[in-house]
């Protein structure tokens, strides 16, 4: 009996493949998609492989054919089909990540970490990138774990047009008063040159084949030339858990986070935030997010602005040959907890960014943000609901000068509009930075 089933299996396949032939390419991969729906990765696997022959060489037909293979746990079938893939297009984010899949799966570490490293060179979207880097700290660890680090520096000088994102009029109408009122020089617009020093460091400890501890911390300091009450610093802890999947990631981490304007403390934030990340056939990635926790001011002038906040969002990233791009929206609010006459907020934000890559090692950024944010209290002195609408607009090119080292510039723009004056603002800047990444 097993004998004759086994027969039968061969002879529907066979004819499978005498039905690929001379198929065009796009039927038989949607066939093969249903095939696998229905009947699991290795049916798909072995109608494509039978029309192997027909196909070869074509990137679409082989990328298909290697996922197939792969998910078929097949990896030193689906090497075979990338490698060609790669051949002819050595940049295919898509078959360079799943070649180190297969490494992985066939316990060839020092493959999978070269080919992950290949896939960061191409700078991914952010998604994308954390997947990419737990799959690499998965391929750098010993059999019992080992540590594996992260980070980056960078240095810039730039120049802005509003460094205490003030309006630029000097005189302000309040309704309640019926008068027109001056602004102190401190709540007028004020440009500046500034000099910024950056760094981060990601840390991840894997548990076993999916578990991992994992961990960061960042800094950043702006120091203006003549505005220096309006100097910024600022450094962030966390920490947590992840669990990795072959296409997808969940984590969850503690942030603290501590900024200062002017030497002085500005606000102390503790939150929680959990991600899932979930990866994309189409090269890209799916991620939901939330994050709850809140705003504490040490000053005593800045305590009305305590708040407990929450925000839920999701992105949608895409990973090209040779450009990536995202999209994202989120909503959440600050209910206030420290007497803020505005009263709560309620957020919502949209954003989308992208980049080409221009030239091997020259790459153009693009991203473009609004979010709106209006609070249920009538303002005492304007006596309306406070109603705040932002746009942030940013432009940047990226050198890479050698490994792991980059010049960047970049180019920003914010508005915001409010119907109380003294929060509308507009802001320009423009900086120059050297960064150096490294592992």
């Amino acid at each position: 009996m097993g004998a004759s089933r086994t027969c039968i299996l061969a002879l529907l396949f066979a004819a499978a493949g005498v039905a690929a032939a001379g198929e065009p390419l796009a039927d038989l991969l949607a066939r093969a998609r249903a095939l696998a729906l229905s009947q699991g990765p290795a049916a798909a696997y072995e109608l494509l492989a039978a029309a192997e022959d027909e196909h070869i060489g074509e990137i679409e037909f082989d990328y298909a054919l290697g996922r197939a293979a792969l998910d078929a746990a097949r990896p030193d079938r689906a090497t075979l089909a990338f490698a060609r893939v790669l051949a002819l297009n050595p940049s295919h984010a898509g078959a360079l990540i799943d070649t180190g899949r297969a490494y992985l799966a066939l316990g060839n570490a020092a493959q999978a970490r070269a080919t992950f490293e290949a896939v960061l060179s191409l700078d991914p979207p952010p998604g994308i990138r954390d997947q990419v880097l737990v799959l690499l700290a998965r391929a750098s660890a010993a059999p019992a774990g080992r540590l594996a680090l992260r980070g980056y520096v960078e240095a810039s000088a730039g120049w802005s047009s509003n460094v205490n994102q003030s309006p630029a009029a000097a005189q302000v109408f309040v309704p309640a008063f019926g008068a027109n009122f001056d602004l102190a020089q401190q709540n007028v617009a004020q440009s500046d040159s500034f000099l910024a020093l950056a760094g981060g460091l990601d840390a991840a400890l894997p548990v076993d084949g999916s578990l991992a501890l994992i961990g960061g911390a960042e800094f950043l300091q702006r120091w203006h030339r003549q505005q220096t009450a309006f100097d910024l610093g600022a450094v962030g802890l966390r920490g947590g858990l992840e669990l990795a999947g072959e296409e997808r990631l969940t984590r969850a981490q503690l942030v603290l986070m501590r900024s200062d304007l002017g030497h002085d403390p500005a606000r102390e934030t503790a939150a929680l935030a959990l991600e899932h990340i979930k990866s994309l056939r189409s090269v890209g990635a799916l991620s939901f997010f939330a994050q709850g926790g809140a705003f504490h001011h040490p000053l005593e002038s800045l305590r009305i602005f305590d708040a407990n906040f929450l925000t839920l969002g999701a992105t949608l990233q895409r990973l090209g040959e040779r450009s990536s791009a995202l999209v994202g929206v989120a909503a959440g609010g600050e209910d206030d907890t420290g007497g803020n006459p505005a009263g709560d907020k309620r957020l919502f934000a949209v954003r989308a960014a992208g980049e080409m890559r221009l030239t091997p090692r020259l790459s153009l950024s693009a991203g473009a943000a609004w979010q709106r944010g209006r609070y249920d209290q009538v303002d005492p002195s304007f006596l309306l609901e406070r109603d705040d609408k932002r746009t942030d607009l940013e432009l940047g090119l990226q050198q890479a000068l050698s490994q792991g080292l980059f010049l960047r510039i970049g180019l920003t723009w914010t508005e915001q509009r409010s119907n109380i004056p003294i929060y509308a603002y507009t802001r320009d800047e423009a900086w120059l930075g050297l960064r150096h990444e490294f592992r």
